[in-house]
Parts: structure tokens; sequence; C-alpha cells
């Protein structure tokens, strides 16, 4: 399928005089597409890049080969959790219960 070309904001200045207005069935099947398209961007996963001392990296890698998953997964999993706040700051437990003991594993 061949695409069609987007005009320059140039070309839609000068042809604005030939514009013709649309129904209002039209305007909403475009509304209703730009909704659907909206959401299923939202589902999309997106790509980014992150700096990590070779340390942390193959530390992290080593956490995942022991929980048997891809450390991709893992990363996932633990930045999908902190979003959602359920990974907790063991320091601020700490403060409110220092009695609290907890076991040294990742």
């Amino acid at each position: 399928m061949k695409r069609k070309r987007i005009p320059t904001q140039k070309e839609l200045e000068d042809n604005f005089s030939s514009w013709k207005p649309v129904g209002r069935e039209k305007v909403a099947a475009v509304v209703a597409r730009n909704d659907v398209l909206k959401r299923e961007k939202e589902k999309k996963e997106a790509k980014f890049t992150a700096r990590l001392t070779y340390a942390d990296f193959e530390g992290f890698k080593a956490v995942a080969e022991r929980k048997g998953i891809p450390y991709q997964t893992l990363l996932g999993f633990v930045i999908h959790a902190y979003v959602q706040g359920h990974l907790v700051d063991v320091e601020e437990i700490r403060k409110v219960f220092p009695a609290i003991k907890f076991k040294k594993e990742a």
C-alpha cells in the first residue's frame, strides 16, 4: 500500500481556501480512531537506555539467573513494581521499626 505524502505547513496554508467542511459523523469517526490508536500505543512497550556500573549490571544478571528468568524481564518487573508502589525502601522501614531484621537476599 502506497502512503500518501504529508503536505507541508506552507502547502496547507496556500490551499486553505480549497478546504471543504466534513460532516459530524466523519469527525466523530476520526476522533474515535485516534482514541483507539492512543489506547493501543499505551499498551506497547517502550525502549530506553540506562547507564549502570558494570558491577551493578552483572549483579542484576546474576540475580535474574538465580531466579531463572531473563534479566530484561526482571528489570521490567522491578521498574513496574516501583512505579506501582510495591517496592519499599528498607532504610525508611528501619526508621519506623528499628528492631526489624531483614535477610540479605537479592
